[in-house]
This record gives structure tokens, C-alpha cells and sequence, in this order.
């Protein structure tokens, strides 16, 4: 098409323009298909319609775009009248008024074109339309038709006939700025006339569907003597693009599952996982070896990281200056790009074509934030006879962009790893700290102890009341102290201890936990009832531990008299579920949580003595055999300690 020369837009007025109408178009909500990659494109296309209202949908959209740009539009009316059409195109947005004041809007009827001799003439109605773009594109922009056919039923006119000047209406508009909308009633015509509609308009709007036609017949052929021959030639053509297309289809979604299959595939490695894409790449674009590069594009390095299989002289590892190899193509295009003939395209005298024997590469670039970049990159030792299609690129863009995540996860992993060792570096020297601290506390706090009792000894006589009060304090602070470096020192050891279980009979261990708290039971006059316990796999001592915490504050916590605690256990699918319930004083649900954390206390010394470290430390234990430990309480209403412990 040519350009306008008047003011207004200076884009080509062509068939994209009318199906751009459609696409915009809130009445027109059908598919409509883009013209890439179809050989037979011209400015001359048809509706077939079935309604009144399909017919404007398609129809007016048209008209409105051609109106928005400056364009001269005419609309032969045909089945419609002219007042019935311009009613509905100012129901859809048309000033029409304005538009036919300005000459921009025509209505014309069959009689004062097609018919305008009395008789349909060819000759004349076509030398009519070029006469019409002409004074059209010396005042508009361009020229838009949009015509109705009902007329041509009516008339002593075949349809063939009829075909045969609309298979030439594309010389009218050859090389000039207008565009045609032929409009066809389904209804009025005959299968066989539609039939010939369908052949000699390459694009088609049917059932709100714009598509190309597969049946367009070129008018050397539709007109021509050889019609016939010509047809058969072209359906068998037709047949043969579907089938190749169809093949096409199933490979390009084979490849896609295949791909999707493999990078989704939670068993396999990276190393693994890029192998496939290396042999899916090498067969889907007829290549012999992949490989993921390194490259600094700053300081000229080229590096094979992986290779999909062995190369004579290339090898990972190979430092190449990243000018000498054709990964600088992708690199500098910053999006898929190959080389199909180095001699030919002038890269024949770089080190990877004239060493390495590289004839044929296709490769994309991979830009990696705070990292080294990479190539993905295919080569082959023989010239590709045709360059890489579109869908080659976007295959290769996609197996680099997974690359680039894969890549990114990688560097995440190796950070997450990196800081879990450090921390727990730092972990266990605080543990070690903790332990030795804890144990080398206990030797001094014994001393303040006994000596303080020692000057309590020698020089009670010479000491008032006062003075003893202050060796009590210190004496209590410091036995205190050692009962928290005790405590200490059992979570250290906790912490530390490997998960050497055994066989541990909890009804021994219970009733030897009893026995040691035989002081505390009977200065409370608590009652204890214990129902029938299983044997589990843990450590004895720590288990032994365990019930004696919950056992001791269990009789601690409690102001009943007397103090009621009932220890069972009962069989799960997977665990044995331990539970001491309680008559004592409760603490309330929303401080549950707090109890568990160390040195964290709900009550003070002068209430109820403790160091803070006893339910931490019976935590502790529990998710060291990988169980969980929980509680149920109200204030006043006692508490329920829930221990599981694995089988």
C-alpha cells in the first residue's frame, strides 16, 4: 500500500487496519487471527453473515475506525435501508449527521453503483471504485468500503460471474490507500455461490471469527482456463499445509511436555535436569552438542561450564576469549541468536570456527544478578541449510529462562546453607560456652556456700541479727544460683547428647521419680495416681528427668489440699501420649506459650521458688525424641500436661 500524503496519520491504510476495527471493538467478541505468515494478503476481505445485528457488528466497527482516521467511508446499502442504518450506527457511537455533512460518510444504493448503467458492467463498476479512491484520497485520508451483495441475486447476474470481478476488485486497491468489506447474506445466497465467496477472498469474517482462508483461489486461477487443474492443485496443496501444520502442532506440544516434564521433575538434579534440555535442544534444532558457558562479556572470558557430551578439543573448564567464539552474538543481541554459515555471515576467522570446527551455533544470553553471566549454546559441525524460525527462538528463550531460575535457586541455596552453618557454628559454641560456664560455676558457688557457713560457724557469738540475715541471703543467692547452674548444665547436656535410645520401661522410671520426690509428697500430703505406662525408646536419664519436673511442679503449683496429680498414657497411631493433670492453681491460656521459654517465669521467688529452666528443659527432652510437649490449663481449674514420645 502506499502512504497518504495529506496531514493526519501517516500509517498504510491495509487489512490490518480493518481487523484492528474488530479487535477493538466491544460489539465484535470473536477470535480474530493475526495475518503473520500469510502469503496471499491483500486489502479486499468478506463477511458472511447470518443476522441483521452480525452484519452490523461486523460492519459498523469498520465504518467507525475508518471515520476516527479522516477516511472517506462509503457503505452501499443493498437489504438495508438507509435510515435503518444510520439509526444504528448513532446507537453505536457514529455522529452521523456530522459525518455526512463533511462529505467523510456516503451512502450510496445498488443504483447508484453496481447498477448505475441500468446493467452490472465490470469494466465500468471497477473503473467507478478507482475513480472513487482517487477523489477520496485527494480530500481524506484513504478510502473505506463497505458494501452489501443481496442486490446480486436479484439481478440476471451468476454468482461465478459476480466472483470473477471480485477476484479482480484487488487490482483496484493494489498500491493504494483504501480497504473493501464485502458483505454476504448466507441466507440469500446459494451453498454453491457462498462456496465461490469463500475461494476468492484470501481473509474471511464468519460467525464473529476472522481467519484466514485455506481455500483462497488467486483470480489468475478463479478467472483462468486451467480452473480446474488449478483447484485440484490447490486443495491438495491445502491438505498437505494442514497435515504439515498438524505434525507441526503435535511436535511443538511434545516438546513443550517434555520439557515441562523435566524441569519439573523432583528427583532429578541440576546437572541431570540440564543434560535433557543439552539432548531435547541438539534434536529439536538439529544441533550435536549443548553446553552452559560462562562468559564476562567485561573482560572477554569465555568458559564451558557443561557439555552435553565429549568434544575433541573443546572441554569444561577451556578458557576462550569471548570474541573468539559465537556466544559474542547472543551477548551483544541480548536475546536468542544464531549463526547458520560462518563463511558466508563472516565469522569464519574467529578461534571457534577455525579450531574447534564449529560450523552451525544457536545460543541466548543469560545476565545473572551478582553473578557470572552464561550462555546456552547449541553447535553443530556442518552449515544449517535455513535460519532459526521464531519458534526455535522462543523454545531456546524459554529453556535459558529456566536456567536463569534454576541458577538463581542455586545461589539462594548455597546463601541458606552457608548461613545455616554459620549459625550453627555459632550455635554450638554457645552451647560449649553454656556447659563449660555452667560446670565451672559450680565449684565457687559451693565455696560462697560453705564458707559462709564456716564464718557463721566460728563467729556466730560475735554476730547480731542483722549480720546472720546477710549471710542467709547470700547463702540463699548462691544456693539459688547453683540450682540454676545445675539446670544449666542438664540443657546443655540435652543439647548435646546423641539420640542413643533404648528400651525404657516408663513405670521403672516413675516409680524411681517418686521415690526421689518421697519429701515433697509427703510434706504436701499429695495423692499420685498412675495408671498403667508403656515401655518406649529413649534415654533413661532423660526421661527420668522428664517426669520429674512435671511430677515436681505438679505438686509445686498446687494450693489444694491435698494436691492431686493422675500420670497415664494412652496408645496413638504413631506415638504414646503421656498426660499429668493436676489439682493445682492453673495459668492461663494465653500465657501458655511463655512457660516453655528459658528463665521465663510467671511467678516470683517469694511465691514459688525456681530457676525458669524446668519446662524449657522438659521441651528440651521431648523434641530431642522427636516428640511435643503442650498444656491445657485455666487458672484455678489445675493443668493438664500432654508429653507425646514416638513408639
Amino acid at each position: 500500500m502506499s502512504h497518504s500524503e495529506h496531514g493526519g496519520t501517516s500509517e498504510v491504510l491495509s487489512l490490518d487496519s480493518g481487523l484492528e476495527a474488530l479487535r477493538q471493538s466491544p460489539e465484535f467478541r470473536g477470535p480474530v487471527e493475526p495475518l503473520e505468515d500469510h502469503s496471499h494478503s491483500n486489502d479486499h476481505f468478506a463477511l458472511v453473515y447470518d443476522s441483521t445485528e452480525e452484519l452490523f457488528t461486523t460492519a459498523i466497527p469498520f465504518v467507525r475506525q475508518g471515520l476516527e482516521r479522516g477516511e472517506k467511508c462509503m457503505y452501499v446499502v443493498g437489504e438495508s435501508t438507509r435510515a435503518e442504518l444510520a439509526d444504528t450506527m448513532r446507537e453505536r457511537g457514529i455522529d452521523v449527521g456530522a459525518a455526512v455533512e463533511s462529505g467523510a460518510l456516503v451512502f450510496n444504493t445498488v443504483e447508484e453503483t453496481y447498477l448505475e448503467g441500468g446493467s452490472f458492467d465490470t469494466a465500468e463498476m471497477m473503473q467507478t471504485y478507482a475513480d472513487a479512491i482517487k477523489e477520496a484520497t485527494e480530500e481524506f485520508e484513504a478510502f473505506r468500503l463497505a458494501a452489501e451483495t443481496t442486490w446480486v441475486i436479484e439481478e440476471d447476474l451468476t454468482v461465478e460471474e459476480f466472483m470473477k470481478y471480485e477476484s479482480k476488485v484487488n487490482d483496484i486497491f493494489e498500491g493504494e490507500d483504501a480497504i473493501a468489506l464485502c458483505l454476504y447474506n448466507r441466507a440469500e445466497f446459494p451453498s454453491s455461490g457462498i462456496c465461490d465467496v469463500v475461494r476468492v477472498h484470501p481473509h474471511l469474517i464468519n460467525d464473529h471469527t476472522v481467519c484466514h482462508n485455506f481455500y483462497y483461489t488467486p483470480p489468475e486461477e478463479f478467472c483462468g482456463p486451467a480452473k480446474p487443474e488449478y483447484e485440484a492443485d490447490r486443495m491438495l496443496g491445502t491438505l498437505k499445509e494442514q497435515a504439515e501444520a498438524k505434525t507441526k502442532l503435535t511436535e511443538h506440544k511434545q516438546f513443550l511436555e517434555r520439557l515441562n516434564e523435566t524441569i519439573a521433575d523432583p528427583d532429578l538434579s541440576f546437572e541431570e535436569k540440564l543434560q535433557t534440555l543439552f539432548d531435547l535442544g541438539c534434536e529439536r534444532f538439529d544441533m550435536e552438542l549443548g553446553g552452559l558457558n560462562r562468559v564476562d562479556p567485561e573482560r572477554d572470558l569465555f568458559r564451558p561450564e557443561y557439555l552435553s557430551d565429549e568434544h575433541e578439543l573443546l572441554e569444561s573448564g577451556v578458557e576462550l576469549s569471548l570474541s573468539e567464539t559465537f556466544c559474542a552474538v547472543p551477548v551483544e543481541a541480548q536475546e536468542p541468536a544464531g549463526v547458520t554459515s560462518p563463511v558466508e555471515e563472516g565469522d569464519s576467522d574467529i578461534t571457534i570456527y577455525e579450531e574447534y570446527g564449529a560450523e552451525a551455533y544457536f545460543g541466548t544470553y543469560i545476565p545473572v544478578e551478582g553473578g557470572q553471566d552464561r550462555t546456552l549454546a547449541f553447535i553443530a559441525t556442518e552449515p544449517r541449510p535455513e535460519p532459526f524460525s521464531d519458534e526455535e527462538r522462543t523454545y531456546l528463550e524459554l529453556m535459558g529462562q529456566w536456567v536463569k531460575y534454576e541458577l538463581k535457586q542455586q545461589e539462594y541455596q548455597q546463601d541458606l546453607e552457608e548461613t545455616v552453618t554459620k549459625l550453627q557454628q555459632s550455635n554450638d559454641r554457645l552451647k560449649q560456652f553454656a556447659y563449660a560456664a555452667s560446670h565451672d560455676l559450680q565449684e565457687p558457688l559451693r565455696m560462697i556456700s560453705s564458707y559462709l557457713r564456716l564464718l557463721e560457724d566460728r563467729y556466730g557469738g560475735e554476730l547480731d541479727e542483722q549480720a546472720r540475715k546477710y549471710i542467709d541471703f547470700a547463702v540463699d543467692g548462691a544456693d539459688r544460683m547453683r540450682a540454676m547452674v545445675n539446670d544449666l548444665l542438664s540443657f546443655s547436656r540435652v543439647e548435646q547428647a546423641d539420640e542413643r535410645f533404648e528400651s525404657v520401661d516408663c513405670d521403672d522410671v516413675l516409680r524411681q521419680v517418686i521415690a526421689d520426690l518421697r519429701v515433697q509428697i509427703e510434706e504436701n500430703d499429695a495423692e499420685i495416681g498412675v495408671g498403667s505406662l508403656p515401655t518406649v525408646r529413649a534415654d533413661p536419664e532423660q526421661l527420668e528427668q522428664l517426669f520429674d519436673n512435671l511430677l515436681s511442679n505438679a505438686i509445686k503449683y498446687n494450693d489444694s489440699a491435698p494436691p492431686r496429680v493422675e500420670i497415664d498414657a494412652e496408645e496413638r497411631s504413631d506415638c504414646w501420649e503421656f498426660t499429668f493433670a493436676d489439682s493445682g492453681i492453673g495459668i492461663d491460656p494465653n500465657k501458655t506459650d511463655q512457660i516453655f521459654e528459658v528463665f521465663k517465669r510467671l511467678h516470683t521467688d517469694e511465691e514459688y521458688s525456681g530457676t525458669g529452666i524446668g519446662l524449657s528443659l522438659c521441651q528440651e527432652i521431648v523434641e530431642h525424641h522427636g516428640g511435643e510437649i503442650r498444656v491445657q490449663s485455666e487458672p484455678g481449674d489445675g493443668s493438664t500436661f500432654h508429653v507425646t514420645l514416638p513408639k
